[in-house]
Order: structure tokens, then C-alpha cells, then sequence
């Protein structure tokens, strides 16, 4: 009897913590935005340089899948001007623990691909729900 206590316990346990782990999912949202010009503003990353290196760098370590949005961002600079460069956000949802230092390398390789002189990396906590 004491055995089937115990055994039941454990049980409970693992179908407690197996859906608190599956509906939270505790999983994260990073996104990558990665300006199209090079660093001297005189030549654009082209759209083929882009997928190759999605292919290569991108595909490898998030085979489940990612988003990528064009965007157009803005900043401002010296002397009160707004400068602005055509850009790609990649969206990637996960919940591995490993997630975030593969997103660190996706945004290295890219800086040093193209000569960037950052990334902007933004991490946000998200519920996840396939329906």
C-alpha cells in the first residue's frame, strides 16, 4: 500500500510539472534586427547574400523553423540628424535552453559577415500555443 502511495505521488508529479512545462513552455522570443548596409553605407546586402547566409548560418542551428520581416529602421545621429537603413528582422520562438547563445552566433557571424557595427538582439518571454 505504502509503495502504491509513493508511486502514485511521483506520477502526479510528472503529469504536473510534464503540463506546467508544456503550457507556459517557458519559451522565448528572440528577435535579430540586421541593418542591409555595410558598414561604409556604400554597398547593400543583397537579398541572395541574405538567404545564403540564412542557409548556412541561420537553417543549422534553428531547423524547426524562424521568421525573417523586412523592416525599415531608424536612429538618430549627429547634429539632430534621423538616419534610416533597410533592414531584416529575424524572429526566432523557442524553448531550448541553449536558444539564446545560438542567437548570439547568428548575430556575430552576421556583424562580421557585413560588417556591422551591431545587432540589435531583443529577448522577450512568451506563451506558446499551437492551434
Amino acid at each position: 500500500m505504502r509503495n502504491s502511495v509513493r508511486i502514485l505521488a511521483v506520477v502526479i508529479l510528472l503529469f504536473v510539472f510534464g503540463l506546467s512545462g508544456c503550457a507556459s513552455g517557458k519559451w522565448n522570443r528572440y528577435e535579430l534586427y540586421m541593418g542591409q548596409s555595410y558598414q561604409d553605407g556604400q554597398r547593400l546586402v543583397s537579398g541572395e547574400q541574405f538567404q545564403d547566409f540564412l542557409r548556412k548560418q541561420v537553417t543549422p542551428k534553428f531547423s524547426d523553423g524562424y521568421t525573417v520581416l523586412d523592416a525599415q529602421g531608424f536612429w538618430g545621429g549627429k547634429k539632430g540628424l534621423t538616419y534610416s537603413e533597410r533592414s531584416k528582422v529575424l524572429m526566432i520562438v523557442s524553448p531550448a535552453k541553449d536558444a539564446g547563445q545560438r542567437v548570439d552566433e547568428i548575430a556575430k557571424a552576421y556583424k562580421d559577415e557585413f560588417k556591422q557595427d551591431s545587432v540589435l538582439k531583443i529577448v522577450s518571454p512568451v506563451e506558446v500555443g499551437f492551434n
